[in-house]
């Protein structure tokens, strides 16, 4: 049994001392409050009589606080409870309360005699269905009996897991959203939960599976050996196959030590089926011969499967690349293209670089500590500014103009119009007819949106240098050489081409 920390004394409330004195009075008059009830058929030798028949005898003291003290100060922690907690209402106040922390919050209760606080507890809050277990649990555990707290009373089985009536319908009535059949009523992956001897079965799929333990909060008012002993559990992993005849998917894996966890207490409900989930993604891998994205099988369609992939060109080329070239396959959580990239790296890193760079590139990305899809971009960055370098005439001590135009074009030949966008905002602060350049490569990349950036004299001037840009953009070598003095010559600058 858990054990608790005591939080010292402090003076007793009035409407606390009460609702206590009342109990007292209730159990002097009546001992059998506390004594359970056989739930199914009675033992042939029940293991409370002896007990009983001690509570009979402490209760012939009722109105002797000093004795009832002496008598919780020997013998059967239970007996002796029982006793401090008449001595309550033969005293008939209660000048001092301890209290200690509880999973349900800070109790308070009378300390007499020498006996266990959580027997305390328990007796002196019998009418509590949960604090009255704590009285219980020793016995529970020594006698091999299984008690059951209700709202009603207690019920007892020695032979076994025998769950009462009313301990099944109070424990399924605090279940919210369940349906008469035990589901919550959506389909897919789902926890199935067997409540043996209530012959109740539970499913709860992966939008309802939460951060509690759903056999914790059924067994939560049972004392036992094993109080989660009457349950049995396992999780259906449910994908949506696309092939009717693909079988892979529909393979079972041992997931024995997750559900022993689970059935402890251990483990949420949404931790169970994700592990569980885990595994069983696991198993197709290691059987491999099938595509898997989040909750969808394509079978061996690897079409279908790239087709369902969410990312950028680049990672997606690259993905579809891999596939091919290594006759892969695929089970993953997900349908993003460059989360399944970066669960691929470790195995496959240097096939991926090679469909994008050559050696030498690859060989400076090699203490690279970005992300395996910021990887892919630079190496394909790096390899094309190494082929346009190649490609086109190598400048130094250029004007502001030319250096200008000459950046923004090698910057769309490597990287595209978006980078090229983006580097022009280092030039736009410029004079006049720098802005104008930038106006005329952002509408020779087919640029429109950001006219309003310019005043109409530097946009009218850059609509005349568009095709001077253009030119530019689409050519190399020589060509490129000349476009750039075109430019220069259009732009009305007296800068020259070193």
């Amino acid at each position: 049994m858990r054990k608790f920390r005591l939080r010292g004394v402090k003076n007793t409330s009035k409407v606390l001392e009460k609702g206590l004195l009342e109990n007292a009075n209730k159990l002097a008059a009546d001992p059998s409050l506390i004594i359970p009830k056989c739930s199914g058929e009675e033992c042939r030798k029940c293991r409370w009589a002896k007990i009983e028949k001690k509570l009979m005898k402490v209760q012939r003291h009722r109105d002797n606080a000093d004795k009832l003290v002496k008598l919780a100060s020997r013998g059967d922690q239970f007996v002796r409870a029982y006793a401090a907690t008449l001595s309550l209402a033969a005293a008939g106040k209660i000048p001092y309360l301890s209290s200690t922390q509880l999973p349900v919050g800070e109790v308070s209760f009378a300390v007499r005699g020498t006996v266990d606080k959580e027997k305390l507890i328990g007796l002196q809050h019998f009418d509590d269905p949960d604090l009255r277990l704590l009285a219980y649990w020793d016995m529970a555990r020594s006698k091999d009996l299984h008690i059951y707290s209700t709202e009603k009373g207690l019920f007892c089985s020695a032979e076994g897991p025998h769950a009462p009536a009313e301990y099944i319908d109070e424990m399924v009535d605090a279940i919210q959203d369940m349906k008469e059949d035990g589901s919550c009523g959506h389909q897919g992956s789902c926890i199935t939960i067997e409540w043996l001897s209530a012959k109740r079965t539970f499913r709860i799929c992966r939008e309802c599976a939460g951060d509690s333990n759903t056999i914790s909060d059924l067994s939560s008012r049972i004392a036992a050996p094993d109080h989660s002993d009457d349950f049995k559990a396992d999780a259906e992993i449910k994908l949506k196959c696309s092939q009717a005849d693909c079988e892979r998917c529909k393979r079972k894996s041992d997931i024995s030590d997750i559900t022993e966890r689970y059935r402890k207490g251990e483990m949420t409900d949404a931790a169970y089926l994700d592990e569980a989930e885990g595994r069983f993604r696991q198993g197709l891998r290691k059987a491999g011969g099938v595509f898997v994205a989040g909750d969808e099988c394509y079978g061996t369609d690897a079409g279908a499967f790239m087709a369902a992939m969410k990312g950028s060109d680049l990672e997606r080329d690259v993905l579809s690349r891999l596939i091919s070239s290594k006759e892969l396959f695929i089970v993953t959580d997900g349908n993003i293209a460059g989360k399944v990239l970066t669960e691929l790296w470790p195995e496959h890193r240097a096939a991926m670089l090679s469909f994008l760079a050559s050696e030498d590139v690859i060989a400076k990305l090699a203490d690279s500590k970005d992300n395996p899809p910021q990887i892919l971009v630079e190496a394909r960055r790096l390899e094309l500014s190494k082929n346009v370098d190649k490609s086109l005439p190598s400048y130094q001590n250029l004007g502001e103009i030319g250096r200008t135009a000459d950046t923004l074009a090698r910057m769309f030949k490597t990287e595209g119009k978006d980078a090229m966008l983006r580097a022009m905002e280092r030039f736009k602060g410029r004079d006049h007819r720098v802005k104008s350049v930038c106006f005329a490569f952002s509408r020779a990349s087919g640029e429109t949106s950001k006219a309003w950036q310019f005043s109409k004299q530097e946009a009218d001037f850059g609509e005349y240098l568009e095709q001077f840009a253009k030119a530019m953009l689409d050519s190399v070598g020589p060509d490129y050489d000349a476009a750039l003095k075109n430019l220069l010559t259009a732009s009305g600058s007296n800068e020259t081409v070193p």
